[in-house]
């Protein structure tokens, strides 16, 4: 869900950074690995490529805010992660980086604003879903094109 306020459904977003508001973090207990370095999680030189594979598609760049769900936010808690620095919500993506990052894999995040979360949003799954197969062509052409500069 997008918390910038500008933000909109179907935005495509970069992932920069993210905020872990999971409370847990899928690496606990590996003795061999018991701090992994999050600075630039999200690769610069992928993040790059996938600028230049969008072309004239606009493609934002956003700290995302990973939470457990299964749930939507409440207003309050959209207001709490934007105050924290979150332009953009899910339910993805951030334990799946640190696991990766714990491996040495570099990661791209790139999320599809499903929903506009701020201030106040009546969303439905529906909704999400529709959303998801409305901008499936455009999220493929971007990875294909990453996929093609690499």
């Amino acid at each position: 869900g997008g918390l910038h306020p500008s933000f909109g459904r179907g935005d495509l977003m970069l992932v920069a950074d993210h905020i872990n508001a999971t409370g847990v973090t899928p690496i606990a207990g590996d003795a061999d690995r018991p701090f992994v370095n999050m600075v630039d999680a999200y690769a610069p030189h992928l993040r790059l490529a996938a600028r230049q594979a969008a072309g004239d598609e606009r493609i934002r760049e956003g700290i995302y805010a990973g939470v457990r769900g299964p749930q939507y936010e409440t207003p309050a808690e959209a207001q709490a992660l934007r105050r924290l620095g979150a332009d953009a919500v899910g339910m993805s993506t951030v334990l799946e980086t640190i696991a990766a990052r714990a491996l040495g894999l570099d990661v791209l995040g790139i999320s599809l604003i499903t929903n506009v979360v701020a201030p106040v949003a009546d969303v439905s799954h529906d909704d999400v879903l529709a959303a998801s197969r409305a901008a499936a062509q455009r999220m493929a052409r971007v990875i294909g094109g990453v996929l093609a500069l690499l």
